[in-house]
């Protein structure tokens, strides 16, 4: 679902949940093959342009914001809403 005011990360699938927590620990934005060896993911290619896949949907529906140069981070609203791991 959309990112939405008051909105948790509980309500995403547990395997984006681990992303977000990824980016919450890592505390500056990541390159898709950090995230995939952050969540303890394979670090393959193809598997991490698959995970590209799912950052840029993450982004698009606003729990994630995209930063320069192919990197991802937390958005501004992330701080009041991030409760992950519930």
């Amino acid at each position: 679902p959309p990112w939405e005011e008051g909105a948790g990360a509980s309500v995403l699938p547990r395997a984006y949940q681990d992303l977000l927590e990824a980016a919450e620990d890592a505390g500056r934005p990541l390159r898709a093959g950090e995230f995939a060896a952050a969540a303890g993911l394979s670090t393959e290619k193809a598997k991490v342009e698959g995970l590209r896949s799912k950052l840029k949907l993450l982004a698009a529906r606003g729990w994630l914001a995209p930063a320069d140069g192919g990197l991802f981070t937390l958005p501004d609203h992330a701080g009041k809403t991030l409760k992950t791991g519930q």
